[in-house]
């Protein structure tokens, strides 16, 4: 489970992010929503301990706050919007055997981690790239390489900063369908900033609308993206359709008028 209480960064004199308390449950995902400035990364990169934060968050019971980087890392998998090992000339089994023994320093790689590099690369479709060097593929190939890295190390926490932005439509259910699927087998608890509402329908079972660093709306899914909640967050009016199986997917129809 997390439990994030009263998290806010500051960057210089500006309060990017304002004081923004809550709770997921582990087996559970939260889409971010929010328009572009609203303090989703900031949110993000505050739990990762990349930004510099005020607060408490806990995962499982455990304060990430009082433990050292190093630790903390361990029980968060993260995915920023851009791959960031283009220039490590590593192949993707290299950088996944990499991830697993990151204390061992003479990098021997012992049976268990080479079983297990192997398994996720099966697992997300990627064995025809494990000889391959990032700077090699394509970006989607690379984004799906970066979810690989995230969950070698069997975090408690994911974190996806816009996972889907240079993904197809194909590859973005994939990855999609996999993160859901992992979070709720591993009883994991998993953040992503999505920008597209159809898919925060389709695999979150929460969502949180930011802005301008606070919080909009908080809840499930199907109650917070309602066309009035659009409208207000977005200023957009769309139209929520529901299938026969309660599946249910947004039409927008027009921009309101400021």
């Amino acid at each position: 489970m997390l439990k994030v209480d009263k998290l806010a960064v500051k960057i210089g004199s500006v309060e990017i992010l304002k004081p923004v308390s809550f709770t997921v449950m582990a087996g559970q995902s939260l889409a971010l929503l929010g328009r572009n400035g609203a303090g989703k990364s900031t949110l993000v990169k505050g739990l990762a301990g990349l930004l510099k934060a005020r607060g408490c968050v806990t995962i499982d019971g455990h304060c990430l706050n009082k433990m050292p980087q190093k630790a903390r890392s361990q029980q968060i998998g993260y995915i920023a919007q851009e791959f960031s090992s283009n220039s490590v000339r590593l192949t993707v089994f290299e950088l996944l055997l990499l991830a697993q023994n990151t204390q061992n320093m003479q990098f021997r790689a012992s049976p268990e981690s080479l079983v297990a590099a192997q398994q996720m690369l099966e697992m997300l479709s990627l064995t025809h790239l494990s000889h391959r060097m990032p700077n090699e593929m394509s970006g989607g190939q690379q984004q799906m390489v970066a979810l690989a890295l995230a969950l070698i190390r069997k975090p408690r926490l994911l974190l996806l900063d816009e996972p889907t932005s240079a993904l197809d439509l194909a590859n973005q259910l994939h990855l999609l369908q996999t993160v859901r699927r992992y979070t709720q087998e591993q009883n994991i608890t998993t953040l992503m900033v999505l920008h597209d509402l159809n898919l925060a329908h389709r695999f979150a079972d929460y969502t949180m609308i930011l802005a301008a660093g606070e919080v909009e709306a908080f809840g499930q899914t199907r109650q917070v993206l309602s066309a009035e909640q659009i409208a207000r967050s977005y200023g957009v009016h769309c139209e929520v359709f529901v299938g026969s199986d309660g599946s249910r997917s947004i039409h927008p129809l027009a921009a309101l008028s400021a």
